[in-house]
């Protein structure tokens, strides 16, 4: 590298952070919820490179629901603006129930009902369709 007299040259190295995942100026957080939790809702504490944050998560949130926070993520250089906090959601599911939890479990499972059944038509059905085969 050339440096004329009285240059001054500096380099910053950026160390990752584990908490997230980088994709330019947005970051993406992966946060975990009981079935409780996403079937109830609730207020996530989440973090972000400026402090904690709440997310209200809403009541019969999904596994795989990303919430978006604008501006939360990392500046972008020259403009001033911030990208956004992905907060990937996931349902986490106990490995060992208790006596108690084990019957509350049965007791929902004699009530729920069957799981929605799948939406829309797949991919490549709607490829087919598009096609005319």
């Amino acid at each position: 590298m050339f440096c004329s007299p009285g240059d001054l040259v500096v380099t910053l190295e950026v160390s990752e952070d584990p908490r997230f995942q980088r994709h330019g100026d947005d970051l993406v957080h992966d946060a975990q919820l009981s079935f409780s939790q996403a079937a109830l809702g609730t207020d996530l504490t989440v973090p972000t490179p400026w402090g904690d944050e709440t997310v209200e998560v809403p009541p019969g949130t999904q596994a795989g629901t990303v919430l978006r926070l604008r501006g939360k993520g990392l500046p972008a250089l020259g403009s001033g603006k911030k990208g956004d906090l992905h907060v990937r959601l996931g349902v986490w599911t106990p490995e060992r129930l208790n006596a108690a939890q084990e019957k509350l479990f049965r007791e929902l499972a004699g009530i729920e009902g069957e799981p929605p059944a799948s939406r829309g038509r797949s991919f490549w059905d709607r490829m087919r369709e598009a096609l005319g085969a």
